[in-house]
């Protein structure tokens, strides 16, 4: 019976591969703090196939600010988009560095409760961030500054979560005001909240990207490749293919009417379609991360990012 089989299968010109040849798509763990407007490069990606493209089984998994440090460390996760964080922690020693970014800007905008009609209404009330240290941490403290406030003594900050966690918040009334991602704008409007300030036009700062450990860099630097240009396509994406893009924010950021062109606009406004990231932007992260930790010595951007992969994929366009 085996002959039997063997010639059909020889004469059908059938190639049989073991299961055990046979390619499996490599599982790859990306961190996010929250679904957010600033993390959406990485699920066009996911939908539109380029990561399957690459071999790739990408999981996302929602993991609080505070935690994707040890996360990343300790393997649990391979790439975190809270690079905030990350460069705080790559200052004080850790090792990681940054290798994407796709906004050069700031999309968080400053919500407030009703009551609060400017920023200098703020002096002593409640602020919500994710944690200290990360990017809605430092937008805050810069917004807060330029508007003649002390933000270490005039307003008292806690350290919640994720937009989805702020939100809430502010909406118990356990806080006063949060900046937030803009994809959340449809619904703070929607509770009478006030929109205080986009933080995009006050402040300097990256948003989003991938960053790793200097171990994974040296263990796996084709995986970072393939994963970096997989979402360099999600990225491009995002400005090339407006229509598709504004259905996919529709459905993951559930966003309806007018706001998902609205929010697209501060995505426009913010995107590197390169996957790096502005120089002013990165310096000026690096020098508020030195004063907040009294770095007194200068920090070289190699210190915190390195961007040969984005660099060898640009090359071959």
């Amino acid at each position: 019976m085996r002959k039997i089989a063997l010639a059909l299968v020889l004469a059908l010109g059938v190639t049989v591969v073991p299961l055990s040849n046979r390619a499996v798509a490599e599982v790859v763990t990306i961190g996010i703090s929250t679904v957010g407007l600033y993390e959406l490069p990485t699920e066009i990606a996911k939908r539109k196939g380029f990561y399957k493209e690459e071999g790739l089984d990408v999981r996302k998994v929602v993991v609080r600010t505070p935690l994707h440090v040890a996360a990343l460390l300790a393997g649990e996760l391979d790439y975190s988009t809270v690079t905030g964080i990350i460069l705080s922690a790559t200052l004080q020693g850790m090792p990681f560095r940054t290798v994407m970014g796709w906004f050069d800007r700031p999309l968080h905008m400053l919500i407030a409760r009703p009551n609060i009609k400017k920023i200098t209404d703020l002096k002593g009330k409640r602020i919500a961030i994710s944690s200290f240290g990360s990017i809605p941490h430092v937008m805050l403290k810069e917004a807060l500054a330029q508007n003649g406030m002390n933000p270490d003594k005039d307003v008292i900050v806690l350290a919640v979560g994720g937009s989805g966690d702020r939100l809430a918040a502010l909406a118990a009334g356990t806080v006063d005001a949060t900046p937030l991602d803009v994809a959340y704008i449809q619904r703070t409007e929607q509770l009478g909240f006030t929109n205080l300030l986009y933080l995009g036009d006050a402040v300097n700062l990256r948003l989003g990207g991938f960053a790793v450990t200097t171990d994974k860099m040296r263990r796996n630097p084709e995986q970072i490749l393939r994963v970096v240009r997989a979402t360099l396509k999600g990225v491009r994406f995002i400005k090339n293919n407006k229509p598709e893009t504004l259905t996919i924010m529709r459905d993951y950021l559930k966003i309806s009417g007018d706001y998902v062109e609205k929010i697209y606009q501060f995505a426009m406004r913010s995107l590197n379609e390169d996957g790096l990231v502005a120089k002013s932007s990165l310096d000026n992260e690096i020098r508020l991360a030195r004063e907040q930790f009294k770095i007194k010595e200068e920090v070289p951007e190699a210190k915190v990012a390195e961007w040969k992969f984005v660099k060898e994929i640009l090359s071959k366009r």
